[in-house]
Formats: C-alpha cells, structure tokens, sequence
C-alpha cells in the first residue's frame, strides 16, 4: 500500500489523452477498454485524475456547499450503478485490471514508431469492478462502524461476511498478475490463510466475552495488510505499483481512515444510505434534500393517519347534514 503522504507530484494511473476532459473508456463485450497517457509528472493537469490528492483536497473545496461526498474513497463505495463506477474509472483509471500494456510493448499499427508519451491500455472487468466497489463499501462500513463508541455487533457481522464473500478472489487476481509481470513488481499479495482467517470469522458465533470490534479489527487489518507500506525514491518507480489498478491507492486511503478517522456516516435518509463525511456537529443526512424528503416520509407516517381520519370524519359529517 502507497503511503499516503504525498511527497512526489502525483498518484494517478494515467493523464487524459490530448483535448479529453478525463480517460477514455469504452465498454466492450462485459470489459471496460482504458486508454491513458503515462503520467510524466511535469505539469499540474493531472490533478484532477490525481487520487490521493482529490481525497486530500475534498473537504478543503467549500465553493461549492456542502462537499461530503467528493472524497474518491466515498465515490467509489457509492458507486452502486454501472455509470457511477465507469464515471469513477474514467476520472482514476482501473481498479484491477485484467491487463495493461503500452504502445511500446504493442506497437499501434500505421505508426513508423511510438507516440511519446507512451499510451497505456488496460481492460477492467465490469464483474470485477462490481464486485471489488461492494467489498470496499462492506470495509469502509465496518471501518465507519468500530470507530463508533460501541459498534453494533449485527452490523459488524454482516460487514464481515460480506468481505469474506469478496476478498476470496484475491488470490486469484494476485496470480493472474504474476503471470503478467515481474515478480518484484507486485507489492501485494493476500495470504490464503488470511482470506480463511475472514472467512472464518464470518461463520463464528458471538464471543461470550470478547466484544465484536476485535474480530472487526481484525478483518480490517487482514485486508490493508495484503498491501504493504512502500516509500517510492521516484514517480517511475511508483507508477509501477499501480500499473495494474489503483486498488493500493484505495486501501491506502482505507487504512488512514482507519487510524486517523475523519467523521464518515451513512446518510440517515433510509432510500439513500449513502456515505458521506460529516462537516458539522449532529450531521445526520449527506444533503439538505435527503434531510426534507426522510422528514417528510416521517411526518406524513406520524401525522398522516391522524389527519386522513380527521378529513374522512368531518367528509362524513358534511354528507349527514346535507341528508
């Protein structure tokens, strides 16, 4: 896992190619086709593709109101539709490729030689992404959960089960990655008794006497110790690390959550749920409309009983006296 303070010019997978406002992506055949320049660092255009500074910068952009839900981490554990997810890939680049390659090792045909920069060319499964967007949403869940004063113990459950569904995968990915690369080039790796460590733990009855949080924990550091703390001499040698998705940016991001926790909640509107980082003291809802509609929902099932008996009541009696 990449530290997350920043000490070179950016962490991004890939710049935008020359006039795009972002990657670009297509989806063909149930795969997401990435095309982006390899960053070269040397201007500040990358911002904006540039994840642990876009998490940096969120909560720090107040021209445009309440900001709760800009963070990258937040984008993606929210990301419950197929357009939020490609939305993200196409600002960050792929999470977990199932290949990436240049122009220089795949020559673009018509070309006497290469463009420079080089292009890369990833391709995400969209079952992938789906499924690595619900793990992540299930760790910054449990995450949020434990840095409560007492989690609750059937949210934590269902959080760890969740991940032990997910994280069985892993292994897999991992060694379909070695098969592409150098084995010093990949910085990450889950062990299998890791992922039966989790997986374990998701079919353990309650422990009479240990709180919930400890097996919470305990998933929690499984998952941000499958990518290892590495400080990078060079952006070269740093890019490296995330050819292959920016999955390590993301959990590093998860692991400063979880040491440092910023105030994340989920929306107390109940057909939004979301999460989102909480700006001021006793904030329950992400926005001032899911704040009105889950007050209104409310009102209307307190009071609107009462007052639909009250209108039949006095419909009636208005019938009566014209009788």
């Amino acid at each position: 896992m990449t530290f997350v303070e920043q000490t070179t010019k950016g962490f991004q997978w890939g710049d935008p190619l020359t006039g795009r406002a972002g990657l670009d992506v297509r989806l063909e055949g149930g795969c997401l086709q990435i095309v982006g320049l390899l960053p070269l660092y040397t201007t500040s255009n990358s911002c904006a593709c540039d994840l642990l500074q876009q998490y940096q910068m969120a909560r720090k952009d107040l021209s445009k109101g309440r900001t709760g839900k800009d963070s990258p981490h937040i984008r993606f554990a929210n990301a419950d539709t197929d357009e939020k997810l490609i939305a993200f890939v196409r600002q960050f680049g792929p999470v977990v490729a199932r290949s990436v390659y240049d122009n220089f090792e795949r020559p673009e045909t018509g070309l006497p030689e290469p463009r420079w920069p080089p292009r890369l060319t990833a391709e995400q499964d969209m079952n992938e992404l789906r499924s690595e967007r619900l793990l992540y949403h299930s760790a910054l869940n449990l995450v949020t959960e434990l840095g409560r004063p007492e989690a609750d113990a059937s949210m934590v459950q269902r959080c760890i089960t969740e991940i032990a569904d997910k994280v069985s995968d892993w292994p897999r990915q991992r060694e379909r990655e070695r098969r592409l690369r150098k084995p010093h080039q990949i910085l990450w790796k889950i062990s299998p008794e890791s992922v039966e460590r989790i997986q374990q733990l998701s079919t353990a009855p309650p422990n009479p006497i240990l709180p919930c949080s400890v097996d919470g924990r305990i998933v929690v550091c499984e998952l941000l110790n499958a990518f290892r703390v590495v400080v990078y001499p060079n952006p070269v040698e740093f890019h490296s690390s995330i050819r292959y998705g920016i999955r390590p940016l993301l959990y590093s991001i998860l692991r400063r959550e979880f040491l440092y926790p910023r105030d994340v909640a989920v929306c107390a509107n109940t057909q939004c749920r979301e999460f989102f980082e909480v700006e001021r003291t006793g904030q329950q809802f992400c926005c001032d409309d899911c704040s009105r509609h889950q007050r209104q929902r409310e009102y209307w099932k307190n009071s609107g009983k009462k007052l639909r008996e009250k209108r039949l009541k006095k419909a009636s009696t208005s019938r009566a006296v014209q009788d």
